[in-house]
């Protein structure tokens, strides 16, 4: 499933972890992606830290 979350602070980026490492698409919207390359590094997987528009825009 490919999934959008809108912010990677405490409950959005646990709830990314988590999902990816099910095997999820996860797309981190965030006003900085390049500050949280190391978030979608942890997640691993099909992850990575996107703006806020190309996060809500999965298709």
């Amino acid at each position: 499933m490919k999934i959008g979350i809108i912010g990677a602070g405490n409950i959005g980026g646990n709830l990314g972890v988590l999902w990816a490492k099910k095997g999820h698409d996860i797309r981190f919207g965030v006003r900085n992606p390049d500050a949280e390359k190391e978030l979608a590094a942890r997640a691993g997987g099909r992850t990575a830290a996107t703006d806020v528009r190309a996060a809500s825009c999965l298709r």
